[in-house]
């Protein structure tokens, strides 16, 4: 099976960021949901760093999350979902963001959360490959002079 990304560059520049919420959950529906009228309202900041709300009756603990620092997050739809696993499918470019609100149930979200600590790994891959390359570097010219 193949996952293709269809990315048009054209539209990336012209479209506005998109506001993103992540959610502790699974909908099983992808019909468009008015969140503007029905979440995004009672929305209340507790503090600098904090927000909650809740979805469906459940309460949510929410922080806004910022995409590291010369990256940009996108995100895809699948017009069409296949009927099996090994078909190939296509996904297509819906918009960018470059901050997210990150919801928790019933807790403040921390480094611990998984989506969070995954979001660490890119600074430390910056810092491993510098490392690598330096030592591959030094390793290089040991040998050859």
């Amino acid at each position: 099976m193949v996952t293709r990304l269809h990315i048009n560059e054209k539209d990336l520049v012209n479209r506005d960021e998109s506001e993103l919420h992540f959610m502790p959950c699974k909908i099983h529906g992808d019909e468009a949901a008015n969140v503007s009228s029905f979440f995004k309202p009672y929305i209340r900041k507790l503090d600098e760093e904090y927000y909650d709300c809740s979805f469906r009756g459940y309460p949510l603990q929410g922080k806004k999350i910022t995409v590291p620092a010369g990256f940009r997050g996108m995100m895809f739809m699948e017009n069409k979902k296949t009927e099996t696993e090994n078909k190939d499918r296509n996904l297509y470019c819906t918009g960018t963001f470059s901050q997210l609100m990150y919801w928790n149930y019933d807790k403040i979200p921390s480094k611990n959360d998984a989506f969070v600590a995954a979001l660490d790994w890119v600074d430390i891959a910056k810092v491993v490959s510098f490392f690598c390359i330096c030592k591959l570097y030094v390793s290089f010219n040991t040998v050859l002079f």
